[in-house]
């Protein structure tokens, strides 16, 4: 195919994705849905499982999404700068998130016991259950004006946590497995990991936000959207700079995305490079989530739906107790514990970039994909649902009333 051919055939396959991609998340808008659902949909359309042979390029698909797993790991990292953790009371939510971690790895296991599932096939079902979804969370309390209450201020932070918990296992995952490796090599490996992670912060936190303000700067009768411009570049060259540094020393790119992210934060300019970028990043994370819905494979939904149903049903168990123990044990009433074990009751988005990782390393089984692909649709779905209850389920109150009831016959 030569050049021009080339070029004709891939803008039409962007004009075919971006078109079907638009018309469902316009419907899934009208019916008050969360767009990702919508995203997924235009992947099964387009995707090699249905008839339609929409895409005659699915490398460039694939090759967007892996720039829009970058561009969402770099925007959630702008958005959860140190000084907002350490406000935030991190080791309050490093307690809960670390509980319930360990007992989400552990039912996975469990889960993967019954139905003989492979190890690695539980290894990243764990790693892909660790992260509820921040963007549905917070839409939903939005919307019900329960964004300053005090359970939701405790999601947050868990939800900051458990994102970063999840990017450091997902890399450590990519950088060991799936290769023949001894123990000397393990350790030389993550000796080699902790290193680099130790310069790009002890770098990345003093001179990063440095550069990123004294670039700011605006010189006379500059304008000030040619400033913007440069900072944006920088900032997305950097970005995409330290995620190159990361994969050469064996960890995922998205790591080194999503440190940069935090590091640009901790500058003057941060939110205004969040703001200037979160189009861009819109665009090619919808590529990506259209690409996920691209290798569900439809015609097989008998043969994983049971699967998807134990997941979720393990998820939710482990996010209530976990995460509902965890929010007692620091201290907190049984309402909101109750609240914050059923508010992040849902699979995140951080699942597919798990299960992507995965697939590309060759080290899990063909189902395990649609499978957690299943499981955050019907959690998205039921997520507004589960928020809702968990605000008419008041345990402390029906504990009050429960003895005046009891207190009242004694008294007279």
């Amino acid at each position: 195919m030569g050049t021009e051919a080339f070029t004709t055939s891939v803008v039409q396959d962007f004009a075919v994705i971006l078109t079907i991609a638009g018309v469902m998340t316009f419907i899934f808008h009208k019916i008050k849905q969360p767009l990702i659902l919508g995203y997924l949909v235009a992947g099964l359309i387009i995707g090699p499982y249905l008839p339609f042979n929409l895409i005659k390029e699915p490398e460039v698909l694939d090759a967007t999404a892996e720039l829009g797993v970058l561009l969402l790991l770099f925007g959630i990292g702008l958005e959860f700068p140190l000084s907002k953790l350490r406000k935030l009371g991190l080791k309050t939510y490093a307690i809960i998130a670390v509980i319930e971690l360990m007992l989400m790895f552990g039912l996975s296991f469990l889960a993967g016991f019954i139905m003989h599932w492979p190890m690695m096939d539980c290894l990243f079902l764990g790693a892909a259950l660790g992260s509820s979804s921040t963007v549905v969370i917070a839409k939903v309390l939005t919307g019900m004006g329960k964004m300053k209450d005090v359970s939701t201020t405790i999601m947050m932070g868990v939800l900051v946590v458990e994102d970063l918990a999840v990017v450091l296992i997902l890399s450590i995952l990519s950088s060991v497995v799936g290769t023949n490796i001894d123990t000397s090599q393990l350790a030389l490996t993550l000796g080699k990991i902790l290193l680099f992670l130790f310069g790009a912060a002890v770098i990345g936190l003093t001179v990063i936000p440095r550069a990123m303000n004294w670039a700011s700067k605006t010189r006379s009768g500059e304008e000030h959207s040619e400033q913007d411009e440069v900072i944006m570049l920088t900032a997305l060259g950097l970005c995409f700079g330290l995620a190159i540094m990361s994969d050469f020393v064996g960890l995922s790119m998205a790591m080194g995305a999503f440190l940069m992210g935090i590091f640009i934060a901790e500058s003057k300019v941060g939110e205004s490079i969040h703001h200037n970028t979160s189009r861009i990043k819109e665009m090619f994370g919808a590529l990506f989530f259209v690409s996920v819905g691209a290798l569900i494979d439809i015609t097989k939904f008998s043969e994983f739906i049971v699967p998807a149903l134990v997941v979720i049903v393990i998820m939710l168990v482990g996010k209530m107790i976990g995460c509902g123990l965890g929010t007692r044990l620091a201290g907190y009433n049984l309402s909101v514990s109750l609240r914050v074990g059923m508010g992040l009751g849902q699979i995140g988005e951080f699942a597919f970039i798990v299960a992507i990782a995965g697939v590309n390393l060759g080290v899990v089984s063909s189902f395990l994909f649609p499978t957690i692909g299943v499981a955050v649709a019907i959690t998205t779905f039921t997520t507004p649902y589960f928020i809702r209850l968990s605000y008419k389920l008041d345990p402390d109150s029906w504990i009050r009333n429960r003895r005046k009831n009891i207190k009242a016959p004694a008294s007279k």
